[in-house]
């Protein structure tokens, strides 16, 4: 027998022994009625056996976008070449967003002073989180839909806590084997998300509501958390370092050219793939960091720090978790994961070392270093502990009246 989306449900056929999954579906629903067709058994009047047999295909993995709105085409690069770096592929996922925000700047009929007085390696994203909805279609089945959710220094945190608390979030919500979450329960959902984790929005760089709508209707079907891309060559594109090698060197015009070109034209680096091969942005973007240098009136007397670069050398266990977190996001993220699980149990509750409070929020928590480490204390497992934020402040407090 051989159908396309006839037989999927409804169906009574119990002598049905065989199904050819030919036609791939992300619907857990619709998979179990498929699959369901063969599975009856004996008891039902089915076979004693059945058999399923899933036709898996790699077209998904070969089509270089962000999302079907977005196809990113570049000189001989229509599919994704094996052997290009995991980091590298990231990078030109959100090097796609990234363009459109540098369209932004050079737009002068917005104003973006504020943004500009940003530090360059602020408006980097950390990483994105990248997932697919089942969007309502004209055919029988919903169709799978890209996204992508770009997390900022401002807004990793937020994020952080907002995915690995979904889990609660959703316990006042009873799906009853749909995925598809109604409007009223999406808004719901949404304002509790925006009220607990992001009630600063207006200040955070990058928030959208419809990022965090799209991470609940995602968790709706899925019942996942969406899975992190980390940038983790972020660092080494920071343009104000960059800018202040021009500075600090006084490059004279040939020499400032030839530096630059040939730092753009490395194959090494990122600045092609961040710029979106357009050196027109990226000459923009550093003439404005140069000038944050030489003339930091015009960007409203912001202060210029410069910036620091701490040595691979340096061991990660010497490092504050921020400095971690500048260096390898994924460490970071390793790390603080496994902090909190070590305090968390079985049914999900996490407890506060200091007051033994206990919650399943993960935004109720901080870590906190047992030993500090302005006394010797290092970023290690068995020396970070989980203090809620009551319990922190009151701790930093003792400490500073201690010295």
């Amino acid at each position: 027998m051989i159908n396309v989306e006839m037989l999927t449900e409804g169906t009574d056929l119990p002598k049905l022994q065989t199904v050819f999954l030919t036609r791939p579906t992300a619907s857990t629903i619709l998979m179990t009625q498929m699959i369901g067709r063969a599975l009856r058994g004996q008891k039902a009047g089915g076979t004693e056996n059945a058999y399923v047999v899933s036709f898996i295909d790699n077209w998904e993995n070969k089509i270089n976008w962000v999302n079907p709105e977005k196809l990113h085409f570049e000189e001989d690069a229509e599919f994704i070449v094996k052997g290009i770096p995991s980091n590298n592929r990231t990078a030109r996922l959100i090097s796609i967003e990234m363009i459109e925000e540098f369209a932004r700047i050079m737009d002068n009929s917005i104003d973006t002073s504020g943004l500009e007085k940003l530090d360059f390696l602020k408006r980097i994203p950390i990483g994105i989180y990248h997932f697919s909805i089942l969007e309502p279609s004209e055919g029988y089945e919903p169709n799978p839909r890209p996204y992508d959710v770009l997390l900022y220094d401002d807004t990793e945190e937020a994020y952080d806590n907002f995915v690995n608390d979904l889990k609660t979030l959703f316990q006042s919500i009873d799906l009853q084997d749909r995925e598809i979450l109604t409007e009223p329960e999406l808004e719901k959902l949404w304002q509790t998300a925006k009220q607990i984790y992001f009630h600063d929005y207006q200040t955070l760089l990058g928030y959208r509501d419809e990022d965090v709508k799209n991470i609940l209707r995602f968790y709706a079907q899925k019942q996942i958390p969406p899975a992190f891309l980390a940038f983790s060559e972020r660092r080494k594109c920071d343009l104000s370092i960059v800018a202040r090698h021009i500075y600090d060197n006084s490059l004279g015009r040939r020499a400032e050219s030839d530096y630059i070109n040939s730092i753009w034209n490395d194959e090494k680096s990122f600045w092609q793939v961040i710029f979106s091969y357009n050196q027109l942005y990226f000459m923009k973007q550093l003439d404005d960091e140069i000038r944050k240098i030489t003339n930091p009136d015009i960007y409203g007397n912001v202060s210029i720090s410069i910036p620091s670069v701490i040595p691979d050398t340096v061991p990660i266990e010497k490092l504050t978790l921020y400095e971690i977190k500048e260096r390898d996001i994924l460490e970071y993220r390793k790390i603080k994961n496994a902090v909190f699980a070590k305090q968390t149990d079985t049914k999900g509750f996490i407890t506060c070392a200091a007051s033994g409070v206990k919650t399943q929020m993960r935004r109720d928590f901080q870590i906190d270093h047992i030993k500090p480490m302005s006394q010797g204390g290092l970023t290690t497992i068995d020396n970070l502990q989980l203090l809620t934020r009551k319990a922190h402040v009151e701790k930093t407090r003792i400490e500073n009246t201690r010295r």
